[in-house]
C-alpha cells in the first residue's frame, strides 16, 4: 500500500513538472516574438503621408461607387489624372458627409392583404339559397400598427355571421358594403354565412351577387331539383351529380367580382333526321394555251344534321388540282364505274355554311378542238344549283357551241363571286338549276405575235463636217432590254470604230455575217414599280467623204438598227464658211439655235463658261431662217488643261478625242423609226464668196438700170421729193414744245398698257426720256 502511494507521488510530481516546462515554453515564445518598428524624422513621415498634398486620388470604380452612395444628387468638383479621379480634401469630406447610411434588407409587401381563396358551399331551399364562405386571407406587418377595413359583400344579402379565426368579427357599414375591421397580421381564416333569395321553380331561376375577387374560387351548390342544365358564369369543369331528388354542382371559376348561377330544364332530345344539304357551285372556265383551268367556288348549306363527308362528281376528262376551304381535312379521288368522284373530309362535323374552292383543269392537245363541261355534282344534295362562265387567258378563240340545261344570262347579272375571280373579260355566262347539264366549247388557237422584247426610247446622233469631208459620229441610245443579247447596227463600209459604251462601261463590238455592228446589250433593271430602269449605249465612229467645194451637194444616212426606235434627233455641224439650203431627207427640221464656234476658241479652251455671245445670222436653212446661238454645245465639255473635247455622258468618259469642231449646227428630228429603216440628210451648199459675189450683182445690175432710164424716172423723183418736203414739214410742226409732249404722251400710255415694256426695256428706257425732254421743254414754251 505504501509503495503505491509512492508511486502516485512520482506520477503527481512528474505531471507537474511537466506543465511547468510546457508554459515556459510558451512563455518563451511569446518572449521571442516583438514588434517590428523603424523609427523616421517627421518631415519623411508627412512625405510618405503626403500629408502637404490636399488632394485624394480614386479610381474610377471607387469613385462611381461612392457616388451611387449619395444618391447622385451631389456632384463634386474632380479632375482626371492618368485615369484616376483626383478630389481635394474638402470635396472629398463633403462627398462623405453627403453619403447615404445602408438601409435595411427588409422586403416592402406587395399590399396590406391579400385574399388567397374563397369556397361557397350553397344549400337552395324554397324561398332562398344559404351560403356558408370560407375566406383564407393573409394580413402584412406594418410599422405602425392601424386596423384595416377588408370589403366583403354588399349588405343586400341577408348575413347572419361573420367570425375571424372561430371568433365573433368586427364589422363595419359603409358605402353599401359590409367591411371587416381587424389590426392582425398573419394568416386567417374568415367565416360568413348569409341567405340570398331564390327559387327553384318561380321567375327566372338563377342566382346573381357580388363577391370580393380572389385568385381561387370553389363553389359547391346543392339544388333540390332534377333533369337541370346548370351554367355558372366563368366556371372552369363543371361538375354535376344527381342525388336522389338533388343536383349537386361544383367547380371552379375564374376570378371574378361576380358569382352569376342560372339553370334550366334540360331539353329532351329529339331525334334527328339525316342531313339535308344544298349547294350553289360557281364555275370559271379559265382557257390558255395548252389547258382549260376551272376555278370552282361551292357554297354548302347543311341543315337538320351534321356531315363531315362530302362526295362530289368530277367532270369528263379534268383533274383535280386542289381543294381548299375551312376546317378540310383531306381530300381524294376515287373510281367509281365511269366516273371520277371526289371525296372531301372535313376535321370535324358541321352543320350550317361552308364554302369550297376546287381547282381543275383539262390539258388541250389539237390547234382547233371542242371541248365539253358537265360541270361539279354534289350527290346526295336536295337542291343545287349554280352558274358557269368563260374568259381567256392566252392566244385563242373561243366560242359555245351546243348546250344542255343551260340558261344563258346577261353580263350585268353575273355574280360578284364569277366577276371577282376574273381580271379578262368574261366571254359568255349561263346559269344552271340542276344536274345534268353540259356545254359544248370550241377553241381556236392563233399564232403568237412576239411583243418587244427591246425598245429604243431615243436616239442621238452627233455628226461633225470639216472641209476636207471627214466625220466624227457620236451615236448615244437610251434603250430598255429584257432578253435581246446584241445590238445590230449597220453602219457604212470603211468606218472606223472609235469607241463603244454600254452603261457607262466600255465593250468591244464584233461583226456577225451580213457586215453588221454587235454590242453586247445588259438586261435593264426594275424600279420598284416594276417599271424598266434605261440605259445607254453609245458608239464613236468616224468616215470619209468627198471634201467641200464652192458649190455642190451631200447626203449621209443614219445607221440603222434591228430595234424600234420612239424618236431620233440627228445634229449637224457643218462648216462655217459655206451656207446650206435645200436640208432634204426623212428626218423633219427641228427648230433650234445654230451654234458657230470659232476652231481657235476650241484649241485655246477660251470658251465663256456661261452664255455664247449672240451673233445675228440672216442665212436660211430648209426654209427657216437660223436663230441666235445657243448658251451651251450638247453634251459636250472642254478640257481647258489640254484643249480637248470630252463626252458628257458614257461614250468617252475614259477617252480624249482631239474633234476639230468649228461650224453651225442644224437639228432634225423624226418620230417612230422602224426596225431597218433607212433614213438619210441631204443639202445643198455654196461657198460665202460665192454668195457675196451674187449680192454684189443683184445690187449693180438694178442700179445700172436706174442710171440709164435716169430721164424716165424725173417726174417721179420731183413727186417724191415734194412728199419729202411735205413729211419735213408734218416733222416739223409735230416737234414743237406742245405737239412733241402731247404724242409721246400717248405713246407712252399705250406702251404701258399693252405692257410691251417688259420685252423691249431699252426702248422703254428711250420713250421714259423722251417724255422727261417732252416735259422740259413744253414747261420752258409756256414760260416764254
Amino acid at each position: 500500500m505504501r509503495k503505491y502511494k509512492t508511486i502516485n507521488n512520482i506520477f503527481l510530481i512528474s505531471f507537474f513538472f511537466f506543465l511547468l516546462c510546457l508554459f515556459s515554453i510558451f512563455d518563451l515564445k511569446a518572449d521571442n516574438v516583438k514588434e517590428s518598428r523603424i523609427t523616421i524624422n517627421w518631415e519623411e513621415f508627412r512625405s510618405l503621408l503626403k500629408l502637404d498634398v490636399d488632394e485624394m486620388r480614386l479610381s474610377w470604380e471607387e469613385f462611381s461607387k461612392l457616388m451611387e452612395q449619395t444618391g447622385a444628387k451631389y456632384e463634386p468638383e474632380y479632375r482626371v489624372d492618368k485615369g484616376e479621379v483626383v478630389l481635394t480634401r474638402e470635396e472629398f469630406k463633403k462627398l462623405i458627409d453627403k453619403m447615404k447610411p445602408p438601409t435595411g434588407d427588409g422586403l416592402t409587401p406587395p399590399a396590406d392583404y391579400i385574399l388567397i381563396r374563397a369556397t361557397y358551399n350553397g344549400i337552395m331551399g324554397k324561398e332562398s339559397t344559404s351560403f356558408t364562405v370560407l375566406l383564407n386571407l393573409e394580413i402584412f406587418d406594418k410599422d405602425k400598427k392601424t386596423y384595416l377595413k377588408i370589403p366583403l359583400f354588399q349588405e343586400s344579402l341577408a348575413i347572419s355571421e361573420i367570425k375571424l379565426d372561430g371568433n365573433p368579427a368586427s364589422v363595419i357599414t359603409q358605402g353599401g358594403w359590409h367591411y371587416l375591421s381587424t389590426d392582425k397580421v398573419g394568416r386567417h381564416l374568415v367565416r360568413i354565412r348569409f341567405s340570398i333569395k331564390s327559387s327553384p321553380d318561380k321567375g327566372s331561376p338563377g342566382l346573381n351577387f357580388s363577391i370580393p375577387q380572389t385568385p381561387i374560387t370553389y363553389i359547391n351548390l346543392d339544388i333540390p331539383r332534377t333533369n337541370l342544365e346548370v351554367d355558372i358564369q366563368n366556371a372552369q369543369g363543371i361538375r354535376k351529380t344527381e342525388i336522389e331528388n338533388h343536383t349537386i354542382v361544383k367547380g371552379y371559376t375564374s376570378p371574378s367580382s361576380y358569382m352569376n348561377i342560372s339553370w334550366k330544364k334540360e331539353d329532351k332530345k329529339i331525334r334527328r333526321g339525316p342531313a339535308r344539304i344544298y349547294s350553289e357551285v360557281f364555275n370559271l372556265l379559265s382557257i390558255e394555251a395548252d389547258a382549260i383551268s376551272v376555278t370552282s367556288i361551292c357554297e354548302l348549306n347543311v341543315m337538320q344534321n351534321t356531315i363531315n363527308v362530302l362526295t362530289l362528281t368530277v367532270p369528263s376528262d379534268y383533274q383535280v388540282i386542289d381543294v381548299k376551304g375551312g376546317g378540310l381535312g383531306g381530300w381524294s379521288i376515287r373510281e367509281e364505274g365511269e366516273r371520277q368522284l371526289l371525296d372531301i373530309s372535313f376535321e370535324y362535323s358541321f352543320e350550317g355554311t361552308k364554302v369550297l374552292t376546287i381547282k381543275s383543269e383539262k390539258l388541250l392537245e389539237e390547234e382547233t378542238i371542242v371541248s365539253d363541261f358537265d360541270g361539279f355534282e354534289v350527290l346526295n344534295a336536295v337542291r343545287e344549283s349554280g352558274y358557269v362562265a368563260g374568259e381567256v387567258k392566252s392566244d385563242a378563240r373561243a366560242e359555245v357551241g351546243d348546250f344542255e340545261n343551260l340558261e344563258m344570262i346577261d353580263f350585268q347579272k353575273i355574280p360578284y363571286q364569277l366577276s371577282n375571280l376574273s381580271a379578262r373579260p368574261i366571254l359568255f355566262a349561263f346559269k344552271y338549276v340542276r344536274h345534268p347539264f353540259n356545254m359544248i366549247v370550241r377553241i381556236t388557237k392563233y399564232e403568237k405575235e412576239e411583243a418587244l422584247t427591246s425598245f429604243i426610247d431615243f436616239a442621238k446622233v452627233l455628226t461633225l463636217f470639216t472641209e476636207d469631208g471627214k466625220m466624227v459620229h457620236q451615236v448615244t441610245f437610251t434603250m430598255q432590254n429584257l432578253w435581246d443579247q446584241f445590238l445590230k447596227i449597220n453602219l457604212p463600209e470603211n468606218v472606223s470604230i472609235w469607241s463603244v459604251y454600254v452603261n457607262g462601261k466600255r465593250e468591244k463590238a464584233s461583226k456577225d455575217d451580213d457586215g453588221r455592228i454587235l454590242i453586247p446589250l445588259m438586261r435593264s433593271a426594275r424600279q420598284a414599280d416594276g417599271s424598266l430602269i434605261p440605259f445607254d449605249v453609245e458608239i464613236i465612229y468616224s468616215e470619209s467623204l468627198g471634201s467641200f467645194s464652192f458649190l455642190g451637194k451631200k447626203r449621209h444616212y443614219f445607221p440603222t438598227t434591228d430595234i424600234l426606235i420612239n424618236k431620233v434627233e440627228w445634229n449637224l455641224y457643218l462648216p462655217v464658211n459655206y451656207d446650206y439650203v435645200n436640208f432634204v431627207g426623212d428626218l423633219n427640221p427641228k427648230i433650234e439655235e445654230v451654234i458657230l464656234v470659232s476652231e481657235s476658241e476650241l484649241r485655246t479652251g477660251d470658251m465663256p463658261d456661261e452664255d455664247f455671245e449672240e451673233i445675228e445670222l440672216k442665212e436660211e436653212a430648209a426654209g427657216i431662217s437660223a436663230p441666235v446661238m445657243s448658251r451651251k454645245l450638247d453634251d459636250l465639255t472642254l478640257n481647258k488643261e489640254r484643249g480637248q473635247i470630252t463626252t458628257g455622258k458614257a461614250g468617252l468618259l475614259s477617252l480624249k478625242v482631239n474633234i476639230p469642231l468649228s461650224g453651225k449646227k442644224y437639228s432634225f428630228e423624226k418620230k417612230i423609226v422602224e426596225r431597218e429603216e433607212e433614213l438619210f440628210l441631204g443639202f445643198t451648199y455654196a461657198n460665202e464668196l460665192i454668195k457675196r459675189l451674187v449680192i454684189v450683182i443683184l445690187i449693180i445690175i438694178p442700179l445700172a438700170v436706174l442710171f440709164k432710164k435716169r430721164k424716165m424716172f424725173l417726174p417721179i423723183y420731183r413727186v417724191m421729193s415734194r412728199s419729202f418736203v411735205r413729211l419735213f414739214d408734218l416733222l416739223a410742226l409735230a416737234l414743237r414744245p406742245k405737239e412733241f409732249f402731247i404724242i409721246i404722251t400717248v405713246v407712252l400710255f399705250l406702251w404701258i398698257l399693252t405692257k410691251t415694256y417688259w420685252y423691249y426695256p431699252l426702248l422703254s428706257f428711250v420713250l421714259i426720256l423722251f417724255f422727261v425732254v417732252s416735259v422740259v421743254r413744253f414747261v420752258k414754251s409756256r414760260e416764254q
